[in-house]
């Protein structure tokens, strides 16, 4: 009777187990979008700017371009680097250096296949290490359209 307990407790957990990894979807490929973020004190507007993403395996690479305070050219871009969980769950950081200030970017949100988005903050150190200054970002994505070599 013991034995034929422990059997059904066995499947119930490898059911569960099995039940769970069907509904974790594997996410690749490119993701394009839009980054928003505050304006900060030293620039003309809030920052609109193209973001593109790639995931290969559970690692995550974004870029975007990075432009002068008054938004007229572009400087360089940010480099972000994270991960990916079967859950969509993801977490990039970037680090960059304009005009002596640094800034870090720390972003986290939810991915499916069909898109998703992403809520964090950079933080701004002046030379010298002046008092940081933060803005809050928001980036919405969709999977890029296949280019002609992918169709």
């Amino acid at each position: 009777m013991r034995s034929r307990r422990l059997h059904k407790v066995a499947a119930i957990v490898v059911g569960t187990f099995v039940a769970i990894s069907a509904n974790a979807q594997t996410i690749e490929g490119k993701f394009r979008g839009m980054y928003v973020c505050e304006k900060l004190p030293t620039t003309r507007d809030i920052l609109l700017a193209p973001i593109d993403l790639i995931i290969r395996g559970d690692n995550v690479q974004s870029a975007r371009p990075l432009f002068n305070l008054d938004g007229t050219r572009v400087v360089g871009t940010e480099m972000a680097a994270g991960t990916i969980n079967g859950d969509g769950q993801l977490h990039v950081t970037s680090e960059w250096s304009f005009l002596g200030n640094t800034a870090n970017g720390d972003y986290s949100g939810s991915l499916s296949k069909t898109g998703g988005t992403m809520t964090g903050k950079q933080t701004w150190i002046g030379p010298g290490g002046t008092t940081p200054v933060v803005r809050t970002c928001t980036v919405a994505l969709v999977p890029a359209a296949p280019t002609p070599q992918q169709r």
